[in-house]
């Protein structure tokens, strides 16, 4: 409920908005960027003939609402660093939610890991990504205004796929084979993926795969179910359906100008895979590593962010871009997605464990007894956890200030 959120939610997300635009705006004045030629596509966009918002691309939603702002009076840069920042902010917001569920509590711990996680980028290393984005991607692309809008949708499809399974779940020992989700929270989801998929196709370019593959299991083991994988499927349909459109778009036959998918694997393409995701999950996959419980690991929250990122790698590595799109690295899109979606289940257990810790410092300060029975490798835990997580952060803020600063675009 909203009467319910922390009032530290909202100064979260009001930062992401402010620097949001500030980083949006300079990049829409830079002729090059990604949000300066969108731009010019939603000016392009005419109310009267819907058709005039896909001649560019299949995923027209940001570009339609840049168009009602300008409508409202906006200029173009204004209103498309507007919407921007505004995705932006949902998607802090989202962050901090998911945080505070995870958690257990909402509260200021909640809220810094919902702005932390928007902010984030990967590791620098100035060998490797001078710029901190080229060279590694990250899971915070401020240059992309779709991304961003994409990124807002992911944050609301998969944990709500996830709250459907638990519901299942929760039925199942009342119900028994006829336990099943609502209709209501069935259209709820299909509305949502149709809407990612207007935002930008690649979050379920890797979604939909692993949540084939998560219901696929599913239905193996609990056979009697079907009625809910069934609706399940019938949620997904109008997703699946409208994809296939766009991708007959995107590769070569409904737009044959626009280059094809290709089968490619190099050593050359499996090495910068590689560092991609060393440098954008070193985190994430610390925190998996040393501080995840065995009931954490079997929650379907868990389960479809992991296959989620685990096929957006596998499709990076394997598929690759022929033709005019060659370099348009969407396959990257879906890794860099995933990354977020990793960031979002991960950050808040370190948080949790380091709240922890420090609950049990104060109280052996105060001459409670020490319950940890590692207190050592406790400590070193936690101290490398908040090494990496401070690299990410500062890698993150340089990004941002080397943004504002340059007259780049990445």
């Amino acid at each position: 409920m909203m009467k319910n959120v922390h009032w530290t939610r909202w100064l979260a997300a009001a930062a992401a908005l402010l620097l949001g635009y500030a980083v949006c705006y300079a990049l829409a004045l830079r002729p090059a960027s990604d949000i300066s030629i969108h731009a010019t596509w939603a000016a392009e966009g005419d109310f009267r003939d819907l058709t005039t918002f896909v001649h560019h691309g299949a995923h027209p939603l940001w570009h339609v609402l840049v168009a009602l702002a300008l409508r409202a009076g906006l200029p173009l840069y204004a209103a498309a660093a507007l919407i921007t920042a505004l995705c932006k902010a949902a998607e802090v917001w989202l962050l901090g939610s998911l945080s505070a569920r995870l958690l257990g509590r909402d509260g200021w711990l909640a809220s810094v890991g919902g702005l932390v996680g928007g902010l984030v980028s990967a590791l620098w290393v100035p060998w490797v990504n001078p710029t901190v984005y080229l060279g590694a991607g990250s899971p915070n692309p401020w240059h992309s205004p779709t991304q961003t809008a994409a990124m807002v949708l992911m944050l609301l499809c998969v944990p709500l796929t996830a709250q459907s399974v638990d519901t299942f779940r929760r039925r199942l020992p009342e119900e028994g084979a006829r336990a099943n989700i609502s209709w209501g929270q069935a259209a709820l989801l299909a509305v949502l993926l149709g809407l990612s998929l207007l935002a930008k196709p690649t979050f379920l370019q890797a979604f939909l795969p692993a949540a084939c593959l998560y219901f696929l299991s599913l239905w193996i083991r609990k056979p009697r179910n079907t009625p809910y994988i069934l609706r399940m499927l019938a949620a997904a349909a109008p997703a699946i359906l409208l994809m296939i459109g766009q991708y007959l778009f995107y590769f070569g036959i409904i737009v044959p100008s626009q280059g094809q998918m290709a089968l490619q694997v190099t050593w050359e393409k499996a090495d910068e895979v590689a560092v991609s995701v060393l440098l954008t999950r070193a985190f994430p996959i610390f925190v998996l590593c040393t501080c995840m419980e065995r009931e954490t690991w079997r929650k379907p929250l868990y389960s479809l962010t992991l296959l989620m990122d685990a096929v957006s790698i596998l499709e990076m590595l394997l598929l690759s871009e022929t033709g005019r799109r060659a370099s348009d690295g969407n396959f990257g899109w879906a890794m860099m997605g995933s990354a977020l979606m990793l960031w979002a289940i991960t950050l808040p257990v370190f948080l949790r464990r380091l709240a922890g810790g420090f609950n049990r410092r104060r109280a052996a300060a105060e001459g409670q007894p020490y319950l940890e029975d590692r207190p050592r490798a406790v400590k070193l835990r936690l101290g490398l956890g908040s090494a990496l997580l401070l690299w990410h952060l500062a890698s993150g803020v340089s990004y941002v200030v080397y943004l504002l600063t340059t007259g780049n675009a990445l």
